[in-house]
């Protein structure tokens, strides 16, 4: 049952996160780098991950970024 209970928390919906002017994705660590490259090859600029709190990063995205094309990218991540 443990298993099925890890598989369904990494599998938590990504979304874009505002504070401020700043925006980014909070991430499980373990799919962070994975999100990175899936960003990036859609050319999407981003920061590298950066640890976040235990087991979480962040991904910071540019200034002027389009939010929803972004959210878009999220919701069809494969991973």
């Amino acid at each position: 049952m443990a298993a099925k209970n890890t598989a369904k928390a990494q599998r938590v919906k990504l979304r874009v996160e505002e504070d401020g002017k700043r925006r980014y994705i909070s991430v499980p660590s373990e799919r962070a780098g994975d999100l990175h490259v899936y960003l990036r090859s859609n050319r999407v600029s981003s920061a590298p991950p950066e640890p976040a709190y235990t087991g979480t990063d962040y991904i910071e995205l540019p200034r002027g970024v389009d939010v929803g094309s972004v959210q878009t990218l999220l919701d069809a991540w494969p991973s």
